[in-house]
């Protein structure tokens, strides 16, 4: 890469973005990133890195966490020997741990922590006091840089967040807020997941849990509701009501898609189907949506439901 004097001064500009909320420099800035990743100056990961830097003051932890519905946990009332199995099939290094109810989070297990111990004393000894840890709890409005800075003060690598009620709504790693950053980290255990899926020219089966941003990025639209971060939010609070399980009702968007609801899990939407203009009024083959839900493990837990 050929190094230019702009870069330089880039960098200060990007240095002085976390002291500042001036919106006129943010879009200098952008526009000088363009024009130096334009010419090569940056490369991409440079330029993506210098975006995620510039957009970061500007998020708060919920647009960013793992929803409570998603993320793995135990209970502390379940035995032990079977939660360590659970947990060692599972791709994690720290769980959150509750009792009785998702909403009174008790502590944190680290893997590590599992190992250690049970070197020492044999898994047979272990125990939930040995292994638990404090968790760190933060509002999930809390903006990414002051969360950021809250898990370096006390070095955890995990946040439970809540919302204003005190109910817990998701969690945030360390390795999440980084990826805004630098854009996704893979490693070993990474897999890539498939939140829409193709069924014909016109139809796609879509998971409720597709970040917003990620469904008009794909579809090319711009849809926008305050304080909603999925498709599945954005559908439900078009509509005003939950869809009952054999429901399936229709929000029409401006440009002629159409968003159906499909599959319920009490009151979480699932799947959405969305269709494009031309073929609004077929619904997607039932074979072809089951060979989609054997391919994805989520669907796969819920089967025994749909067989219901």
């Amino acid at each position: 890469m050929t190094s230019d004097p702009g870069t330089g001064s880039l960098l200060d500009k990007l240095k002085s973005r976390f002291t500042s909320n001036d919106e006129q420099g943010k879009e200098e800035l952008q526009d000088e990133a363009d024009k130096l990743h334009a010419a090569h100056f940056l490369t991409d990961m440079e330029y993506t890195m210098i975006e995620g830097s510039m957009n970061f003051h500007d998020k708060v932890a919920r647009e960013v966490m793992v929803p409570r519905t998603d993320a793995f946990m135990i209970d502390i009332e379940d035995d032990l020997a079977g939660n360590i199995d659970d947990i060692l099939s599972q791709p994690y290094s720290r769980i959150p741990v509750y009792q009785q109810d998702k909403d009174n989070i008790v502590g944190v297990i680290h893997i590590r922590t599992i190992l250690r111990e049970a070197r020492r004393v044999g898994f047979d000894q272990l125990t939930y006091e040995r292994l638990l840890s404090v968790p760190l709890f933060a509002p999930e409005t809390i903006e990414l840089d002051q969360l950021l800075a809250q898990m370096q003060q006390s070095q955890q690598q995990i946040a439970i967040l809540t919302d204003e009620y005190g109910g817990i709504t998701g969690l945030v790693t360390l390795e999440d807020l980084i990826e805004e950053i630098v854009g996704d980290i893979a490693d070993e255990v990474d897999k890539t997941e498939v939140l829409a899926t193709k069924l014909n020219d016109y139809e796609y089966v879509v998971y409720g849990k597709m970040p917003l941003d990620d469904f008009n990025d794909q579809f090319g639209t711009d849809l926008e509701m305050e304080d909603v971060d999925t498709i599945a939010g954005y559908v439900i609070t078009k509509l005003g009501v939950i869809p009952g399980k054999t429901e399936h009702l229709m929000v029409h968007l401006d440009n002629g898609m159409v968003l159906t609801t499909r599959r319920m899990q009490g009151s979480r939407l699932l799947t959405v189907l969305l269709t494009l203009p031309k073929g609004e009024e077929v619904f997607p083959p039932l074979q072809a949506e089951q060979e989609y839900q054997h391919e994805n493990t989520e669907d796969r837990e819920n089967e025994k439901e749909k067989k219901h």
